[in-house]
C-alpha cells in the first residue's frame, strides 16, 4: 500500500523546484556547448568531451525522474479522491 502513498505536497514541491533549477543550468550548460561544437574542427570535437559532464544526458535524465515523479504524485493523488474518500 505504500505505493499509493502520497508525498507532501510542500516537499514534493521544493523537489520539482530544484530539479527544474538543475535542468534550466543543464539546458544552460547544453546550449553553449552546442555553440562552441560549431566552431570545432572534428579532431577538437573527437577530444572536446573526454573526462567532462555530458549536459545532453544528464537533462534528459533529470526530465524524466521529474516527469515519473510527477505522474505517480498525480495519480496518486486521483485514486485518493476517488477510491479512499
Amino acid at each position: 500500500m505504500e505505493g499509493l502513498t502520497l508525498q507532501d505536497y510542500s516537499e514534493h514541491c521544493k523537489h520539482n523546484e530544484s530539479v527544474v533549477k538543475e535542468m534550466l543550468e543543464l539546458a544552460k550548460n547544453y546550449n553553449k556547448a552546442v555553440e562552441e561544437e560549431d566552431k570545432m574542427t572534428p579532431e577538437q570535437l573527437a577530444i572536446k568531451n573526454v573526462g567532462k559532464q555530458d549536459p545532453k544526458r544528464h537533462l534528459e535524465e533529470h526530465v524524466d525522474v521529474l516527469m515519473t515523479s510527477n505522474i505517480v504524485q498525480c495519480l496518486a493523488a486521483m485514486l485518493d479522491t476517488v477510491v479512499f474518500k
